[in-house]
């Protein structure tokens, strides 16, 4: 099964609506965390240009990521 990013987009946008402002960040970060290991690099970075909040998951995605490799390699 492919995921269209596109599709997905929308989906996001439209599911948003229902989510209350102050769990919006917890609920794009859970997002995310799920995301990262369905779509590539290229879709993670158009999907997380979404809105602010995905764009926010995306970054810590990405700080954390690169965390970890620094880390693994003092091993």
């Amino acid at each position: 099964m492919s995921l269209d990013v596109e599709v997905l987009g929308e989906a996001y946008t439209i599911l948003k609506q229902y989510i209350p402002v102050k769990d919006r960040q917890e609920a794009a970060d859970n997002l995310m965390s799920v995301l990262v290991d369905l779509l590539g690099d290229v879709d993670l970075q158009e999907f997380g240009s979404t809105d602010s909040n995905l764009k926010k998951a995306l970054k810590e995605y990405v700080v954390e990521e690169d965390t970890d490799d620094y880390n693994n390699e003092d091993e």
